[in-house]
């Protein structure tokens, strides 16, 4: 996985920008404002990624928010109002999920706050599904705009139907030209949130968008994808449909520096959690019922240049108000950052959170999956609102026996193609690459290689003890018991009964690459 997102990272690098003029951007009479991955990502973030080495150690800026994504909205609709552009606005799905404001009304306030933007079309992502089927009616009957789905249909049913919270595609009108979103989400929903998902089920993306087409075509003159189904997806979508000219993409949080370009397809997406939005100036010719792309530009939401809308950031501290006065007292002290590398590597959050679960467990060994961590943390004063971002979902620990065969058949399981291997507490592992395939060589508990036949104790999420993240290894385990208690409180107790938080930096996922 890694090897393949530096080589995608190379590929949009070397890429030259969309051709565009000055004069070119004058005769454009249509923005585009899309964003990705809200994640309920109400307060500015510390822009980690803009760490510096080499001991600098000027304060890392904060960026973004939802005040900032509003303001920016805003303006950009009141110059457009003078110039005749039309303005169309976009969410490409995970409207929340990640921090405290987001999953306190289970999503209710992201919706909310999206409301207020009017957006033209948002699209249902996975992680909307985190509180059941009930909840995800909730709120799209509290949304003021239209949920778009074009592939969560019904399980089971006769005949390709849609569940009926979802419309598959919605037309906009921009200045004689009529321009269909249709929207999608992954196809591996139920691999990748935590459900349940009632009587929904996920459609291949390229199935549904083929489905979809016919009835979209004949209701506008250009179609266009909104989709929460990743960058490598949506390339796929562009070579199977060159017809369609802009995707605006989510879900692998992919910030895009240019529109990356597929045949005559342009593809968007930010890094999300209102980090950024991306803005698609483009002209529509009426006479030609065809839409033209002029250009495409990543912006980061930096408060120097970007404002907040007062009334949004007055509105967010009304309705969260309770909240900050019981998630931001100081409860320990941060000793060693803590970071969420998505890497072939093991990183010091992952190695924490699991010591933490081997010994709240009593187990030998831990594993959590590298998705489930969520955030960086830097040393200093730790909140619990911090533990909570850095372990969001709603799920409890779990611990079971497994035999050593067992937990080799997890280990090499999360380490099959486009998987992310699982990061470990008591133990270490050793896998090699050869041509391109990862397998699994040795397995430590402490100093000790395991045995396939011995019976060991495992801790883990409720999450992945069900089979999460395609792991189903997991759910042949025995003795299971369900500890009752929310990972992130695990972590929270910790910090409060020691003081401190301290992480082992130690990798503990060896690998040799036989290819290099």
């Amino acid at each position: 996985m890694l090897l393949l997102l530096l080589t995608l990272a190379v590929a949009i690098a070397a890429q030259d920008p969309p051709a565009t003029t000055v004069a070119a951007l004058r005769q454009g009479n249509a923005v585009f404002l899309h964003w990705n991955d809200f994640h309920g990502q109400f307060r500015p973030q510390l822009a980690l990624w803009k760490a510096r080495g080499g001991g600098d150690r000027r304060p890392i800026p904060h960026v973004g928010g939802a005040a900032a994504l509003a303001g920016h909205v805003r303006r950009v609709r009141a110059e457009a109002a003078t110039t005749g552009q039309r303005v169309i606005v976009t969410d490409a799905g995970d409207w929340y999920q990640g921090t405290i404001e987001g999953n306190a009304s289970k999503g209710l306030l992201a919706v909310q706050f999206l409301s207020r933007l009017q957006p033209d079309a948002v699209a249902i992502g996975n992680h909307e599904y985190d509180f059941g089927p009930d909840n995800v009616r909730a709120l799209v009957a509290a949304a003021k705009f239209p949920v778009l789905g074009a592939n969560v249909l019904i399980e089971n049913s006769q005949q390709r139907q849609l569940c009926d919270y979802v419309r598959p595609f919605h037309v906009v009108a921009v200045h004689g030209v009529k321009i269909a979103l249709i929207g999608v989400v992954t196809a591996d929903t139920k691999a990748v949130s935590t459900g349940p998902w009632g009587d929904a089920t996920f459609e291949d993306e390229l199935a549904a968008v083929r489905a979809t087409l016919p009835a979209a075509k004949a209701a506008a003159d250009v179609v266009v994808l909104l989709t929460h189904c990743g960058l490598e997806t949506d390339r796929e979508l562009a070579k199977a449909f060159p017809e369609i000219p802009l995707i605006l993409g989510g879900h692998s949080h992919t910030g895009l520096k240019q529109p990356y370009v597929e045949g005559s397809t342009w593809i968007v997406q930010t890094h999300g959690k209102a980090s950024e939005i991306y803005r698609v100036d483009a002209h529509v010719h009426a006479d030609q019922k065809r839409l033209e792309l002029l250009r495409g530009d990543l912006i980061e939401l930096d408060p120097r240049t970007h404002p907040d809308d007062p009334d949004t950031a007055a509105w967010i501290a009304q309705q969260t108000r309770d909240l900050t006065a019981r998630w931001d007292r100081v409860i320990a002290t941060l000793e060693t950052p803590l970071d969420d590398d998505r890497s072939s590597r093991s990183t010091a959050a992952g190695n924490l959170v699991c010591d933490v679960f081997v010994q709240a467990a009593k187990a030998q060994l831990a594993f959590s999956n590298k998705g489930g961590i969520r955030t960086r943390l830097q040393p200093g004063p730790l909140t619990p609102r911090m533990l909570y971002e850095l372990l969001p979902f709603e799920n409890n620990l779990v611990s079971m026996d497994l035999t050593g065969a067992q937990i080799r058949a997890v280990l090499q399981a999360a380490l099959g193609k486009e998987r992310r291997p699982l990061e470990i507490g008591g133990g270490r592992y050793h896998y090699e690459v050869v041509d391109g395939e990862r397998k699994l060589t040795a397995v430590w508990v402490g100093d000790v290689l395991i045995a396939d036949d011995k019976t060991y104790r495992v801790a883990t999420s409720s999450f992945l003890a069900r089979g999460g993240d395609g792991l189903s290894a997991f759910a042949d385990g025995k003795n299971v018991q369900d500890h009752e208690v929310l990972l992130r409180d695990v972590l929270i107790g910790k910090a409060e009964r020691d003081g401190k938080l301290v992480a082992d930096g130690t990798n503990r996922i060896m690998f040799d690459d036989a290819g290099k």
